[in-house]
């Protein structure tokens, strides 16, 4: 007699069985261990979750480090690592309406206004010209408009 492959993996031979209702039907499922195994983790790793969401992002407390919701809100930093899982339904939120996204897009670092590109220029003139105070003013100018340095400066 034949042995049934895996309905999942199709590499394996099935040694197990499960049954899936959906409205009503019933669907036959013969499955390997290592596939039983993965939907077993997937199943735990499902009600852990819905068991952590069940309970308010205010009332929760970081296993790792003992951080609450209530100490992210008075300092603004995470206690570790973890936190960032047990408030995470929490911090997509509060991400969404500080930056109106929760997707990072990044930006072009690279990228400098041309006015200060002139600036730039100007700068690089007075100090061909030896003028070093005007050049100095002119560099605390630049580095307010680009938000408080520069390397290249």
């Amino acid at each position: 007699m034949e042995k049934e492959l895996c309905q999942i993996c199709k590499h394996r031979i099935a040694e197990h069985r499960f049954v899936r209702v959906v409205g009503g039907v019933e669907t036959t499922y013969s499955i390997c261990s290592h596939c039983k195994a993965l939907m077993d983790n997937k199943y735990r790793e499902l009600q852990e979750e819905a068991a952590r969401k069940a309970v308010p992002p205010e009332m929760r407390v970081c296993s790792v480090c003992g951080s609450t919701l209530q100490s992210f809100s008075e300092t603004g930093v995470l206690g570790c690592e973890n936190c960032y899982h047990v408030f995470d339904d929490y911090l997509i939120e509060y991400i969404r309406g500080y930056h109106g996204a929760v997707t990072h897009v990044g930006m072009d670092a690279t990228a400098v206004p041309p006015d200060v590109e002139a600036l730039f220029k100007e700068l690089a003139d007075l100090i061909a010209k030896e003028e070093y105070e005007k050049a100095q003013a002119l560099n605390d100018k630049i580095k307010r408009l680009m938000g408080g340095g520069d390397d290249r400066l």
